[in-house]
């Protein structure tokens, strides 16, 4: 379903958010925000159940289409316009976790609350029903320009178990606790960090982080990492794997039970950590019905 969401969603505890956001990304949003006075592309919502919009959903199933657009993979979308008391007098969904556009989020409550004439308080938001078509869940990994994986493999090693991969071995989903190293054609498994080295890295942030593989990876692999080669440990951060000339970390993914539990506790984990998805396709507002 696709509708209109409130920026004051998370403030009444119905937009749950599970990721923090980094202050750059929402500098940037902001002044895209500004330059177009309005989104682009929705965001993307888990709701648990649709609630009473299931009766929607229905009634659209009933008749066909209104619109139907071409995708870009050769798939077809169909979409309905749902007017009459759908619009007028929406129901109330239950608590929706926000799965993709964390920034766009925040970058629209602080516009909306510093220059209200510029965008209103409502953004554009997909909603999926993810009891019964769940998202995909997959971790955001991490590259680091200039990063010498043979010498980063050596240094990792003497606060943590370090093996090397058969080069022509797949590249799998590392397990929990498990990251992998990449870089000039070249793939390592990191695992068994020294929990002293985890804990004196962790030791000012939220104690749930610990087993998070994002926190891991960015307090405490990277860093130390980057700074036995004089570098800023300032990663890039891809949903696909590294190239394989390209250094890089390939982290687990998180578990739908530490997402939300951390969204309903408001021990949100760190910026970029997960990767959920499908999101909507590109042009989907203008492809919508008139």
């Amino acid at each position: 379903m696709l509708g209109a969401l409130s920026l004051h969603g998370s403030e009444t505890g119905h937009v749950l958010r599970h990721q923090h956001v980094a202050d750059p990304d929402v500098r940037l949003h902001t002044r895209l925000l500004r330059e177009r006075h309005a989104p682009v592309e929705p965001l993307l919502l888990a709701a648990p159940d649709l609630g009473a919009f299931l009766g929607c959903v229905e009634e659209a199933l009933n008749r066909p289409p209104d619109r139907t657009v071409a995708t870009p993979h050769g798939g077809v979308q169909r979409l309905w316009a749902m007017g009459g008391a759908w619009s007028r007098r929406p129901p109330a969904l239950p608590p929706v976790l926000l799965a993709d556009g964390h920034h766009r989020f925040e970058a629209a409550r602080r516009l909306h609350r510093s220059h209200p004439a510029v965008l209103g308080d409502r953004l554009p938001a997909l909603v999926v029903d993810h009891g019964r078509h769940p998202l995909r869940l997959a971790a955001t990994h991490r590259t680091v320009p200039g990063l010498d994986p043979h010498r980063a493999a050596d240094v990792a090693a003497r606060f943590a178990r370090v093996t090397e991969l058969p080069a022509a071995a797949p590249r799998p989903v590392p397990r929990a606790g498990t990251f992998l190293l990449t870089g000039k054609s070249r793939r390592w498994a990191i695992s068994r960090i020294s929990p002293v080295t985890t804990a004196r890295r962790l030791r000012f942030l939220p104690s749930e982080w610990a087993e998070l593989s994002a926190a891991i990876s960015d307090h405490v692999l990277l860093p130390i990492l980057c700074e036995d080669q004089g570098l800023d440990p300032v990663p890039g951060y891809t949903e696909r794997y590294p190239a394989d000339d390209e250094a890089g970390l390939i982290l687990p993914p998180p578990t739908w039970e530490q997402i939300w539990s951390g969204a309903a506790g408001g021990t949100v984990m760190p910026p970029r950590t997960t990767s959920l998805g499908p999101g909507p396709l590109p042009g989907l507002l203008s492809a919508l019905p008139r």
